[in-house]
Order: C-alpha cells, then sequence, then structure tokens
C-alpha cells in the first residue's frame, strides 16, 4: 500500500506518524514532607480565675499562749494579676492585714505574773497593705494537657507595722503565718490549671487541613496532615502563645480526594517552619496551543529558491514522549506534513518551546519523492523558531488561583493565610488532549483557628 495520496497537482498528504495519538501514563505526583507552621493564643484569665475564685478572699487566725506574744491577725486580698514573659505566669497578690495582741512576759499557772503589755495595727484603723508575687512554669504536655508548677517567690510589706517585742518582730510572724496559706493557693492554681486541655485548640486545624481545598483551574489541594507538635511557649501578659507544627504530604488532584480523616495524634518534637511544598499539574490544552502558534506563523511565507509556502493551519498531537506537529500548507506545493518535537519549558520567561524538531519517517519518505526541497535545513529551523508559545497567563491565573485557595476561611473556624512564592517547573507529561507540566509550588501557609 502507498504511504501517501497525491491530492490534486502537487497535492501531498502522508501517513501520521506511527506514534500518534498513543501516550504514556505520567508519574504519579510525588509526595512533599511539608512543615507548617500555626501560631495559637490562648488566654489563661480564666484558667487562673478559678483558682482564684476558690481561694479566701478573707481569712482570719491568732495565736495566743499563755507567755509571749498572743494575737489575732485579718487579712483581705485583692484579685489575682496575671502578666507573663517567657514560660513564666507572675501572679501578683495585693493584700492587706492587721492585727492585735499583748505581750506576757512571764505566765505561772496560767496566769500572766505581769500585766501583758497591749499592741496593736491595722485594728480599728485601716489596714497594712502587704504585696505577694507568686510563679508558675507552664509546661503542655504530649497528650495536650496544660501543667503549670506554682510558686511562692516574694513577700514585701508596703506599710509595715513596727511592733516589736523582746526582739521578735511581729511582721515577720505574721508572713510565716501567711506562707503557708499561699503554698495552698499555689497549689489550688496548678491543680484549675492541670484541668485545661488545649487539644480543642488545636483539633480544628487537624480537621480542617484534611479537607479538600478547591483551586481553580487546577484542582483541589489537600494537606494530608501526619504529625502535631507544638512549640516554645511563650507568656505574653495574660496570654499564652505557642506554635503549632503541621507535619504534611499535601497533594493536588484532580477529584476531590475520598481518603478517612485521622484522629489527632499526640503531640511530637517541634520543628520550626512556615513553608510548604506540593507538586501541582498545569494542563495545556492542543488546540489552545495550536491556535496560538498557529496566530505568530499563519502570515509567514517560507522560501528556498523559487518555491515557496505558507502554512495553513496547525494541530499538536501527542507522539508517545514526542509532540507531534501537524501541518497544513500552501504554495508551490500544498498538502500536510508532520514534525515530532521535545517540550521545553522555560520559567523565567513562562514560554513553552518545541525544540529537536524533525521531520517524522513517513513524511520524509513522501517529501523526498515528491517535494524534496521541503526537507531543506532552512525551513525546518524556521519552523523550529516559530514553535514557541506563551504560557504567561496559564501561569498568571494558576497562581492567583493557588493564592486565592490559601487565603480564605475554612470549617471548623480555620483561616488561612498563605502566599505562594515559587513554581517550578520540573517535568512534563504528553497526554490525550493536553501537555501535562508538572510544577513544584512552594509557598508559605499560617493557619489561624477563631478561639
Amino acid at each position: 500500500m502507498a504511504s501517501w495520496l497525491l491530492q490534486g497537482c502537487g497535492g501531498i498528504k502522508p501517513q501520521a506518524p506511527a506514534t500518534a495519538n498513543q501516550t504514556i501514563a505520567p508519574k504519579e505526583l510525588p509526595p512533599v514532607i511539608s512543615n507548617i507552621h500555626i501560631p495559637i493564643k490562648v488566654e489563661m484569665k480564666p484558667f487562673f480565675k478559678m483558682a482564684d475564685d476558690a481561694f479566701d478572699k478573707e481569712f482570719k487566725g491568732s495565736d495566743k499562749p499563755c507567755s509571749g506574744l498572743r494575737y489575732d491577725y485579718k487579712v483581705k486580698r485583692e484579685p489575682l494579676q496575671i502578666s507573663g514573659s517567657g514560660k513564666t505566669v507572675n501572679l501578683n497578690l495585693d493584700m492587706a492585714y492587721g492585727f492585735k495582741g499583748e505581750y506576757c512576759a512571764a505566765c505561772l499557772f496560767e496566769t500572766c505574773v505581769n500585766p501583758p503589755v497591749p499592741f496593736s495595727c491595722g485594728w480599728n484603723e485601716k489596714l497594712r497593705r502587704v504585696n505577694v508575687k507568686l510563679s508558675s512554669d507552664i509546661e503542655i504536655l504530649p497528650n495536650y494537657q496544660v501543667k503549670s508548677a506554682s510558686r511562692f517567690t516574694d513577700i514585701k510589706t508596703i506599710d509595715p507595722c513596727e511592733v516589736t517585742f523582746a526582739n521578735i518582730n511581729i511582721n515577720s510572724i505574721l508572713q510565716s503565718r501567711l506562707k503557708p496559706r499561699l503554698g495552698e493557693f499555689a497549689g489550688m492554681i496548678d491543680a484549675e490549671v492541670a484541668k485545661q486541655n488545649l487539644k480543642p485548640y488545636v483539633k480544628p486545624i487537624w480537621d480542617a487541613l484534611q479537607e479538600d481545598i478547591k483551586i481553580d483551574m487546577v484542582g483541589y489541594l489537600r494537606f494530608q496532615p501526619r504529625e502535631i507538635s507544638l512549640g516554645e511557649i511563650n507568656m505574653n501578659g495574660s496570654q499564652l502563645s505557642f506554635s503549632v507544627g503541621l507535619k504534611a504530604a499535601p497533594f493536588i488532584s484532580i477529584q476531590p480526594a475520598s481518603a478517612t480523616p485521622s484522629e489527632i495524634p499526640n503531640l511530637s518534637a517541634y520543628k520550626k517552619s512556615s513553608g510548604f511544598e506540593v507538586y501541582t499539574d498545569l494542563y495545556m490544552n492542543y488546540d489552545t496551543l495550536s491556535a496560538q502558534v498557529y496566530s505568530t506563523i499563519k502570515d509567514q511565507v517560507f522560501e528556498m529558491g523559487s518555491k515557496k509556502i505558507k502554512v495553513t493551519y496547525i494541530k499538536l498531537f501527542p507522539a508517545r514522549e514526542k509532540l507531534g506537529v501537524e501541518v497544513g500548507f500552501s504554495g508551490s506545493n500544498k498538502g500536510v506534513f508532520y514534525l515530532l518535537s521535545v517540550p521545553e519549558f522555560n520559567a523565567k520567561t513562562s514560554q513553552l518551546r518545541l525544540k529537536n524538531v524533525e521531520y517524522d519517517i513517513a513524511t520524509k519518505n513522501i517529501l523526498i519523492k515528491s517535494a524534496k526541497w521541503l526537507l531543506d535545513e532552512t525551513i525546518r529551523k524556521k519552523m523550529e523558531e516559530q514553535m514557541v508559545f506563551d504560557v504567561s497567563d496559564l501561569v498568571k491565573l494558576t497562581r492567583e488561583s493557588i493564592n486565592a485557595s490559601l487565603n480564605q476561611k475554612m470549617d471548623y473556624g480555620v483561616r488561612l493565610q498563605g502566599s505562594l512564592q515559587e513554581l517550578d517547573i520540573k517535568d512534563y507529561s504528553i497526554r490525550p488532549d493536553a501537555l501535562l507540566v508538572r510544577s513544584l509550588t512552594k509557598g508559605n501557609l499560617q493557619v489561624f483557628v477563631n478561639q
């Protein structure tokens, strides 16, 4: 059977390449492990307020031996004030006290030998002020429980009572009575803080990032979290700040994912990072690319001596690992010839160029017999120079679409805030109706949860 047909005078119609419309299955998108930085802030006032509400606002005491100091005391306190820095919560407690009593120099048969000497301070008069300081070191356990280690650190009398008998300072005695109560208060603080669990702050993020995020023109992004960790905590005033590190294997697919969401795991070691990487495929439709290159080549005349042709249409098609080009022409001869090429993408210029353009073997055989002049290297090179496609609009729209998907509100009160930094072309695949260009997308992402 002849491999070509003559259509009218000088008509050329070779068979299409043997590999025409054949494709090779694309490689699976490789997973890229990413670490995403998620800042979380927790107001600690409610936690400490529970202990503050449970601790007495007023308390009294006394000590009445037969000899020595006999006294009654009373103490009032203000609400607990909270501030902090680093891992430490500073607790400030303003208190006021007063006491009255008497001093008995000696006692016999439970009776004071001499008349006791009375004394008082802040009793039936304005209470004397004292400032107490406590500290709590905050830690978050792998099971998301909050742990605090509270301790009394300082007590300072602002307007002390200068009452001393037998070299015994009444203020020192009163402080020794207060310290056990303050230690009890520190224990109450730790007990209340220990009831708190930070999982409700973190779980919405874990759940939300397992949902599909629609990216127009691209597909569906799912971050697919695998591990979760907690970074260094920091107190700023009454607010506890910490960073959640999410180890994820994000991927983009054409169809929504059907994977079953996983349960949030315990915390693991923290690795600080704010970036993510994910592969995505850009689809460059053959019809669109064909129309684009034809628009630049349609008015050109290719000449070789007295012979010349003009391109009437261009049609791209798959040819296994290469891209085929069907070229219709008219002029000194008319008909069709077929080229084979290798795609090359230039990320800096956002251009797709067909390299190593050559005539298909069936086309060569026909041209040798009917229009050998078309095989001239000058025409092939000129054709190769014209096989340039501007895909900047596609890249621009893809960037905008991904950026939009990284800045949106999601379920569970979660909000994404991110930006695309790089879109690097890594590979390509010849598909039946489009050239699939694989790119590695790099960006920054922060996740906020409504608390």
